[in-house]
């Protein structure tokens, strides 16, 4: 059991850190790295059912993707062009001396080297959940929320993230509660 208490208090400092890069755009209080990771898994969980993958395999990656950010918060992309993140290493050091050290820095490097299936349909999941966060901000107001779909979209590589990507674009984010059925009394 050992630092299994620390590890899990240190997850959650990613409840208090915010998605930095929407700051740049005037966002004034954007999604934690903690929201933006459970949208992720559930986006994950599609798209592994969609590409026949390994489900268990893809929530895995998708639920610890960014947990390096707990050490490191998270880099947008203009600071991290000045500063040099060590994302291999504050994993380790998070997870050294637990039970499940080596499950976890494997899982770690597998989400950072994107090679295999479930590790790209991981990638793809969390750029699909900052094209839906991006079009929330868009439908708020903010229309230079746009240039982050086009850039998300071009990095997407799986075709269902591609099909998905589209939908997610088109659709107002405020839809689906227009469509729900009246309430019944």
């Amino acid at each position: 059991m050992s630092g299994l208490a620390d590890f899990i208090y240190e997850c959650g400092q990613l409840k208090k850190s915010p998605r930095t890069g929407w700051l740049s755009i005037g966002i004034k209080s954007p999604e934690s790295i903690a929201d933006h990771s459970w949208r992720t898994a559930a986006i994950g969980y599609l798209l592994a059912k969609m590409e026949d993958a390994s489900l268990g395999r893809v929530l895995e990656l998708c639920i610890f993707h960014d947990l390096h950010e707990a050490r490191i918060g998270d880099l947008n992309y203009i600071s991290a062009r000045y500063v040099k993140k060590d994302s291999k290493r504050a994993v380790s050091d998070m997870a050294r001396g637990m039970q499940c050290e080596k499950e976890i820095t494997s899982l770690m490097s597998e989400v950072f080297a994107e090679k295999t299936r479930e590790s790209i349909i991981a990638k793809d999941a969390d750029l699909l959940e900052m094209i839906a966060q991006a079009r929330e901000y868009m439908d708020s107001g903010n229309p230079d929320a746009r240039e982050w779909i086009s850039d998300a979209k071009r990095k997407l590589r799986t075709k269902s993230a591609k099909k998905l990507a589209t939908e997610l674009e088109k659709a107002s984010s405020n839809d689906f509660w227009k469509k729900l059925p009246p309430l019944r009394r």
